[in-house]
């Protein structure tokens, strides 16, 4: 730093001086970047912080990962959940002629058997009509007199038979003028008496809009037997009925065609009668339910396998490991899985011992391979003994059971070691969390100090300019 000398009094404002040196103060001042100062000193402050939010990335990116190993050992859970108890190989189907007339919907509560159905008739309702009018939005149906003395209109019907059970039930209708074929449809309709009416197109050149009547239950039948102000009238053109079908030759009466249980664990549903000649009905064990549940299985296994496979790679490249790579929960899941996999079922009695008896095969990779044509010859030859390899039966549980209770433990969303591993990624990205933010408070508090700092700085530095001007100015004069 350079300087001068020379010979000055006193400064402006300031007490008497004796002879000294006088430093540059100018030189201090100029190219002097606070700015670039503050941003140099926050830019390695936050190195820190960097390596935080860095750590924070991996920490969410393993919280991903291990969330989606979650994802694949739920499913995979949920495929053994298929599998894992005897009533889980319940499923049946039916097997019946082309156009029998009938369909059956098949229940895990049926049993297998043959039967033979006869569907005499179907069930339906009784129904009415009323005559006709013009249109349905603007022609009355109420017949008022010249006089208008009548304000309203009632019909009443006789629900049931007159002497067993039967019931009369009116509707009023209380307007005197404009009351609709529609707006009568909806007062009957409202006035819930079992009775459902809809406004038809009968196409009747003069009077093509009716009045259609209908009880609410199948076998019920009902009349028209009075009304009183209403312009239309009634008669029946279907009586009521129930469906009638003989099962194995016993007699079933039904009020819906869809009978249910009639041949247990079973809905039939009836589309038209079938005469005299009985239709065979067989419940057989479904397959092919059980084979894509299987399917399912291998599938969702494999699936798990290359997922934990994929993130505990080695990359050579970047000399970096996966996130599960070394991981004592993903290397004991995987060995727990493996062999309970490979495990033979202690239980001497039954025809199958392991999963490769029945197609399932375990390989050197870890994976599965499924031969289905083998495991359909299991069933076929021996289904119970399939049942009771994968289920089990009470006091020795099966190969799936066993299965099944690994991974229940392994999800356990409670204290299981999947949730372990959870809580404690969650646990160590809180802390670092508020570790970041405690380092982003300290460099907003470093910043706003220097820039505090600098300011004064350029404040006297300014002023000490300002004084060397004078004594530079003196100096000229020759006063110093």
């Amino acid at each position: 730093m350079s300087g001068i000398s020379g010979n000055i009094g006193s400064l402006p404002g300031g007490p008497p001086s004796n002879r000294m040196k006088i430093t540059n103060m100018a030189a201090l001042s100029q190219n002097l970047d606070t700015d670039a100062l503050v941003e140099a000193s926050v830019k390695a402050a936050s190195v820190p912080l960097a390596q935080l939010e860095q750590t924070q990335s991996q920490l969410q990116g393993k919280q991903a990962i291990w969330g989606g190993l979650e994802k694949k050992l739920e499913t995979f859970k949920s495929s053994t959940g298929s599998l894992h108890l005897e009533g889980n190989f319940n499923a049946f189907k039916s097997v019946t002629p082309a156009h029998s007339g009938f369909t059956v919907s098949v229940s895990d509560k049926a049993s297998i058997g043959h039967h033979d159905v006869v569907v005499e008739s179907l069930a339906r309702p009784a129904v009415a009509v009323s005559s006709g009018l013009a249109d349905s939005d603007r022609a009355s149906v109420l017949n008022t007199p010249p006089d208008g003395a009548l304000s309203h209109g009632v019909i009443t019907f006789l629900i049931g038979d007159r002497l067993v059970g039967g019931r009369y039930e009116s509707v009023r209708i209380d307007k005197d003028t404009g009351f609709t074929l529609n707006d009568f449809a909806e007062a009957i309709n409202g006035a819930h008496v079992g009775i459902h009416a809809m406004v038809m197109r009968t196409g009747s050149p003069d009077a093509p809009y009716s009045l259609s009547l209908s009880s609410t239950k199948n076998g019920l039948n009902f009349r028209v037997v009075d009304t009183v102000g209403i312009g239309l009238s009634f008669r029946t053109v279907q009586k009521a009925a129930l469906a009638r079908l003989k099962v194995d030759g016993v007699p079933v009466v039904s009020d819906s065609n869809d009978v249910k249980d009639a041949v247990p664990g079973t809905v039939l549903h009836l589309r038209r009668p079938t005469g005299t000649v009985p239709v065979p009905v067989s419940i057989v064990h479904d397959r092919k339910k059980i084979t894509a549940n299987v399917t399912g299985f291998v599938k969702s296994y494999n699936d798990l396998i290359d997922y934990i496979d994929k993130y505990s790679r080695f990359n050579k490249m970047t000399g970096t490991g996966g996130p599960l790579l070394g991981s004592y929960t993903a290397t004991e899941l995987r060995n727990r899985l493996g062999t309970s996999l490979t495990r033979a079922n202690t239980d001497e009695n039954g025809r199958y011992r392991t999963f490769a008896d029945i197609g399932v095969s375990f390989e050197k990779t870890g994976r599965l391979s499924y031969n289905q044509q083998k495991f359909e010859r299991a069933l076929s030859s021996d289904y119970a003994g399939v049942v009771h390899l994968l289920a089990g039966s009470s006091g020795n549980p099966g190969l799936m059971s066993s299965l099944h209770a690994i991974l229940v433990e392994m999800t356990n969303p409670a204290n299981g070691p999947i949730f372990g591993e959870q809580s404690a990624l969650n646990s160590q990205g809180r802390m670092n969390e508020k570790e970041i933010e405690r380092k982003q408070e300290e460099i907003m508090d470093l910043k706003q100090r220097m820039e505090e700092k600098y300011a004064g700085l350029q404040s006297l530095l300014g002023s000490l300019n300002a004084k060397q001007n004078y004594v530079n100015q003196q100096i000229a004069r020759g006063t110093l």
